[in-house]
């Protein structure tokens, strides 16, 4: 009887924490933000960010494509709020982002404590071994996917800190493949775990100080281009059409979906996984662990010939 009364009082506790955890939240009202950040903003996930967050706030969009920019404000120019496009290679200077934005601030009339919440959303992807790529690719690949976040992390945490009429938020996006070390990915696994640590740093920081800090974690995307970037390609026709549609999995998740998850996530948790798939891969890695990991994948040595039998 006990052990029936234990069960049934676990399964109202975890019933009611999830209907907390999925709850949305009156975000405008804990940011007291008029104005939100959205880089990477042009991609599948982050045209979705933006056309949430119009609905209650105005949105910095940052890419470094000018034409897709383009296109983003005037696809939302009947919306209530507005979209103020910032051009920015993450690629480029990353000490430069600091002062171009504080200009384009200032050309905007925008205060900049009126900038209540971050989303770090931009990054690209590699699927390939990693002898096939240079090292001055490498370390490009690094700055876009880690380094980037770092900048947008120090800019915006010192700016948070001066904003204490009220909460800011930092949202990160990373992945499912911070769970596991497999072959072909070592610089996006190693880039996303970097970025899923930095952000439960970062929280353990300054949540005390009023910034929420959130790190999101999707499985495969459905309906992006991230799939068919250059670098997902390998020289093998095969393999890059199988990897181009990884997105169409039923493992997939849509941009919606995460982007519904990290709203209702906010200021609740620091690390959040989004689809089943992704859920599987933290346990496991957590069960596992790197070194039993990377063993297993070390056998998984068909994998080469699949992927590389024509370079």
């Amino acid at each position: 009887m006990k052990i029936q009364t234990l069960i049934t009082s676990a399964l109202i506790v975890s019933s009611l924490y999830l209907i907390w955890l999925n709850c949305a939240r009156n975000l405008e009202r804990r940011y007291a933000s008029k104005y939100v950040v959205v880089t990477g903003a042009t991609g599948g996930v982050g045209q979705e960010i933006v056309a949430e967050m119009l609905k209650t706030m105005h949105v910095i969009a940052i890419d470094r494509d000018e034409q897709l920019l383009t296109d983003l404000v005037l696809k939302h120019k009947s919306s209530k709020n507005l979209v103020l496009p910032f051009m920015f290679d993450f690629t480029n200077k990353l000490s430069t982002f600091g002062p171009k934005f504080d200009s384009f601030l200032r050309q905007y009339n925008v205060d900049k404590l009126d900038v209540g919440m971050c989303f770090s959303n931009a990054g690209i992807g590699e699927f390939k071994q990693f002898e096939a790529s240079s090292f001055e690719a490498k370390a490009r690949f690094m700055q876009v996917n880690f380094s980037s976040h770092l900048a947008i992390s120090d800019y915006f945490c010192k700016l948070f800190l001066t904003r204490t009429h009220a909460k800011s938020a930092l949202i990160v996006t990373s992945s499912l493949i911070t769970g596991t070390c497999g072959r072909f990915f070592a610089l996006y696994h190693t880039s996303k775990t970097m970025l899923s640590a930095l952000a439960a740093s970062l929280y353990s920081e300054y949540a005390s100080k009023g910034i929420d800090v959130l790190a999101v974690h999707p499985s495969s995307i459905a309906n992006t281009k991230f799939m068919k970037g250059e670098g997902m390609k390998t020289l093998d026709s095969f393999a890059s059409k199988y990897i181009s549609h990884i997105g169409n999995l039923w493992i997939s998740v849509t941009p919606k979906q995460i982007v519904a998850q990290m709203l209702s996530r906010v200021g609740k948790l620091n690390q959040t996984f989004v689809g089943f798939a992704t859920v599987l891969n933290a346990v496991q890695g957590a069960l596992l662990g790197r070194n039993l990991n990377a063993f297993l994948w070390s056998k998984c040595t068909f994998l080469d010939k699949l992927f590389t039998k024509n370079q």
